[in-house]
């Protein structure tokens, strides 16, 4: 019988190879699908369940490379499930070293069985994976010097498609570069803000430290986020979670709240709230006084935010369920507005390693139409004086920094104070944001 963490991985990463221009998200294929195996999956399983669909997405397009090289075959002539168990395979053996190769190679061939795959193509199966082990061992999937072509290399080396390479040369240095997809290939940390509505930062210190575990703060300028350090449990069993003394967030989201800096007793609009990390963020920046109204046009993540808002103590804050476009508060009345706009997402590689098979060129085009007109929207609401805080998750010019430049041209009556681009590091994800004032 095939291995139940295993089909469950299979199951999910079929879902990506079959789900083509889909926008799919690896975390809520997880949740699914280990929600219906709850019962039967052991948390030990679980997770290696998760850290096998995670990994192999992260690689996926540098496996599809070595099983090229191993067959000497296009990938189109497979079918789906034998990419799909081949990837799983060979992942195990490169990525997994608590795995014994006998072991990644006996249970992907048991899988193919289980699946009724015919016995000639388990038998194919089991050549390519154990041709895989040998070229693994001599290590015959050495990338090219990136001295030579850094595109291909970063294929080779961490599965980045060329063409998205060649754009991100179009912006950053090759080192630049080099170092994102180094860090990209690792999960990210777990990073939760301490909520000073009802802790302070040294003492959820202390909590974690009476708890034994060990946390650090990445960014002396965001004493309220820490990183947790070892933890490879659930966030909901640190100390606090139901009692509202943390959220998870990376610290590049915290630092897009202190960015636009809220103040106690201000009129703030959130024009893009769900799920309320930075809602929650300004509230407590702004010590639970004035007022917030947060807009969120989805019900389920509607009710997401009020769900955060009610564990974490925010009091001053308002959910109006509209889209940021359709919806018209009244012009002219908040002291300072958050536009934190829908974009790519191509900052949280580590986060959502799925973003760079899905993601293609015009996505851009058709993001920056929404945030354009979510900029020009909230900057409307602004009072005379006032501030507004543009930012995305994205590495992209092309949804940041130019989204600014073509707002600002044509509205002389906006002018930058600040923007900054941060990219992925060890700490933190992929951040851009600019602070606009109202003249």
């Amino acid at each position: 019988m095939a291995d139940l963490s295993r089909k469950s991985a299979f199951e999910i990463l079929l879902r990506f190879e079959r789900g083509g221009a889909t926008r799919l998200k690896a975390d809520s294929l997880i949740q699914d699908t280990l929600a219906t195996a709850s019962k039967i999956l052991s948390e030990t399983d679980r997770g290696f369940t998760r850290a096998l669909v995670m990994g192999t997405l992260r690689h996926w397009l540098r496996l599809d490379e070595w099983i090229k090289l191993l067959t000497g075959r296009p990938l189109k002539n497979m079918t789906p499930p034998v990419r799909t168990l081949l990837r799983v395979g060979l992942f195990q053996l490169y990525g997994m070293a608590h795995v014994p190769a006998y072991a990644a190679i006996d249970t992907t061939v048991e899988l193919a069985k289980a699946l009724k795959v015919s016995p000639k193509t388990v038998k194919f199966i089991n050549a390519v994976l154990r041709e895989g082990q040998r070229a693994l061992e001599s290590n015959r999937f050495d990338p090219p010097p990136a001295s030579e072509s850094l595109s291909r290399h970063l294929l080779m080396a961490y599965g980045w498609p060329e063409a998205w390479v060649v754009l991100l040369q179009q912006q950053y240095d090759d080192e630049s570069i080099l170092q994102m997809a180094r860090v990209s290939q690792s999960p990210a940390p777990l990073s939760v803000r301490v909520n000073t509505l009802k802790i302070s930062p040294a003492a959820y210190q202390e909590q974690l430290a009476q708890a034994n575990v060990t946390c650090s703060v990445p960014d002396s300028a965001l004493p309220e986020s820490l990183r947790i350090d070892g933890w490879s449990g659930s966030p909901r069993a640190l100390p606090g979670y139901e009692e509202g003394w943390f959220y998870v967030q990376d610290p590049s989201s915290v630092w897009v709240s202190r960015f636009l800096n809220p103040e106690p007793g201000e009129q703030v609009l959130d024009l893009c709230a769900a799920p309320g990390s930075k809602t929650t963020h300004m509230s407590a920046l702004m010590e639970n006084q004035g007022k917030i109204l947060a807009i969120e046009p989805k019900k389920d993540r509607l009710l997401l935010l009020k769900e955060n808002m009610a564990r974490l103590g925010v009091e001053n804050t308002e959910t109006v369920q509209a889209d940021g476009l359709a919806f018209e508060p009244e012009a002219g009345l908040y002291d300072r507005v958050l536009v934190d706009a829908p974009c790519s997402g191509t900052g949280t590689l580590r986060r959502h390693p799925e973003i760079l098979l899905q993601l293609k060129k015009p996505d851009f085009s058709t993001y920056t139409a929404q945030q354009s007109a979510l900029l020009t929207q909230g900057f409307s609401c602004l009072k005379p004086g006032g501030v507004l805080v543009y930012s995305t998750c994205s590495l992209m010019r092309a949804e940041n920094h130019s989204v600014v430049a073509a707002f600002l041209k044509k509205n002389p009556e906006a002018t930058l104070d600040a923007e900054e681009q941060r990219l992925i590091t060890e700490s933190c994800d992929g951040f851009y944001a600019a602070r606009l004032r109202k003249k």
